[in-house]
């Protein structure tokens, strides 16, 4: 309590720290499991249908992620570091400025990044014709909504706890802070690669670029929460940028060079971008420390209370800060309604006009630029007899120019030696969306592969399913059946998929239709 960094909120844990790198080694298994868990998640919401939907994967997020993240380490501490209660801390103190600003300076965060990056883009010669859109062409308001309790109740406190609450916490007990803080933000990068991997396909050198705006990312949250040593913070601003992400989407017009290489060029913009809003809004964020956080003075209403504590507005929040009542309503109640404002300003802000809501390439001259993309998906699942899972693939904007299918599974082994196990058979194809076959191929070896090559009368083709489908199970069959023994079934089996396909697609450089989206 009285180590001047926790500013009178320390961590959780009442057992003494005997051997920090035992104590850091218990930190990491709690991560680990965590990670595997998430990881399990990522792949089922990234591959397997229902849940790829994006309306069922972010209603799912809302209750999984603190579920999923935050259950796990409940039990660890209780049963690995042996400590009682919760492995964070909430607190009422700084609650009521905490609320305000964390609302406030997430709305100046986003469109201070979002100037950056547009500023960027023209200095650099990227593309000058940027525009805001409200939320997804052509998906509706179902899904702002689902992704607004996603981020809000799921992504902001599960994270924010879990990285800031939790290792952030209690890496500082037995490392100094800034250690506690790199500790936090390189665990917090790396715990986006489930997504980075399962959902978004990124390539490696994308990736990297991503982990690394991550780590900066994760450096900015833990430096504000240490300011406040409040946690709601953090969780408003983490959560409220994410949703406006996808919220106020930014379409525009790029170069040929960003186009032709997304992954690293949009990576390393993102990296510079990041880098340099920080910059920015770091001394905002500081002058709100000092102001309301380092001294937390107290309006008493004497003549001897500055203006600004005078001031109703700073009056009231550092009434707001000494005590709420009701917290965690007031919190929820106050984020609800201002993410509910928020939608009307979506609708101002962001564009109706369909031509200006998809990405371009800039230039004019009226030549074509042939843009190829590779893609490679890993599904696994099982089936019961019968059963049958399908994949959708699809050419964004292009024509699928092949698809390489590999299906394989591995049989169960003899029930002992008086049975032999029967092959399982499988079967693989490829269809269009309207049901007419392609391709198909049926085996019970253990492995089957498909590569198709559209036909000439097929060169417009950009959507296909693929269907696996297990046709017959192989039961156990006695050797000698004179002994009585019987057949013993054998109803499932467990199968993976890896599928591979390009497509290239073309878009034309000209002023007055510059339609292109990767």
């Amino acid at each position: 309590m009285k180590d001047p960094k926790w500013r009178g909120v320390p961590p959780v844990g009442n057992r003494p720290v005997d051997n920090r790198w035992r104590f850091l080694s218990f930190i990491l298994l709690a991560y680990v499991v965590k990670l595997v868990i998430w990881g399990a998640y990522r792949f089922i919401t990234g591959n397997v249908y229902p849940f790829t939907d994006p309306v069922v994967n972010y209603s799912m997020g809302t209750f999984m992620k603190p579920l999923l993240q935050l259950g796990p380490l409940v039990l660890i501490w209780w049963f690995v570091f042996k400590e009682r209660g919760l492995p964070f801390r909430f607190t009422k103190k700084h609650l009521g400025s905490s609320i305000f600003f964390g609302l406030l300076m997430a709305l100046v965060f986003f469109f201070t990044a979002t100037f950056v990056y547009m500023l960027h883009n023209m200095i650099m010669g990227y593309g000058t014709d940027f525009h805001f859109v409200a939320g997804w062409d052509e998906v509706g308001w179902a899904l702002i909504i689902a992704t607004m309790f996603s981020f809000m109740i799921g992504t902001g406190p599960a994270e924010e706890l879990f990285s800031r609450g939790f290792i952030q916490d209690q890496s500082a007990r037995a490392f100094p802070l800034w250690q506690a803080m790199v500790i936090s933000a390189i665990l917090f990068a790396a715990g986006h690669i489930p997504i980075s991997v399962f959902m978004y396909h990124m390539p490696f050198d994308e990736m990297m670029w991503y982990m690394a705006v991550l780590v900066v990312m994760g450096l900015f949250f833990s430096i504000i929460y240490q300011w406040s040593r409040n946690i709601v913070f953090p969780i408003l601003i983490h959560g409220l940028w994410d949703w406006y992400l996808t919220l106020f989407a930014v379409k525009g017009e790029f170069s040929p060079d960003i186009v032709n290489n997304p992954g690293a060029f949009f990576g390393m913009v993102d990296f510079i971008n990041t880098i340099i809003t920080i910059a920015i809004l770091l001394p905002v964020f500081y002058m709100i420390y000092r102001r309301f956080w380092k001294r937390s003075p107290v309006y008493t209403g004497s003549p001897m209370d500055t203006p600004q504590e005078r001031f109703s507005l700073f009056r009231w929040l550092k009434e707001k800060d000494q005590g709420m009542k009701r917290p965690v309503i007031t919190t929820v109640s106050i984020t609800f309604v201002f993410c509910l404002l928020m939608l009307p300003l979506a609708g101002v802000v962001g564009v109706d006009d369909p031509a200006l809501q998809k990405d371009r390439v800039s230039g004019g001259g009226g030549e074509m630029v042939e843009l190829t993309e590779q893609e490679r998906v890993l599904y696994g699942a099982e089936l019961d007899q019968g059963g049958s899972d399908e994949y959708s693939i699809k050419a964004v904007n292009g024509t699928l120019d092949w698809v390489n299918i590999s299906l394989t599974w591995e049989d169960e082994p003899d029930a002992g030696p008086r049975y032999t196990n029967q092959p399982d058979t499988f079967g693989v194809t490829l269809m269009t969306s309207e049901g007419e076959e392609l391709d198909s191929m049926e085996g019970h070896t253990g492995a089957l592969s498909i590569v198709w090559i559209p036909e000439e009368g097929l060169v417009e083709m950009n959507n296909v399913t693929v269907v696996v489908e297990l046709l017959k199970t192989g039961d156990q069959e006695p050797i000698v059946s004179i002994l009585g023994l019987r057949d013993i079934a054998d109803d499932k089996n467990t199968y993976g998929l890896d599928v591979r396909y390009q497509y290239t697609y073309s878009a034309k450089r000209e002023p007055e239709d510059l339609d292109i989206r990767w």
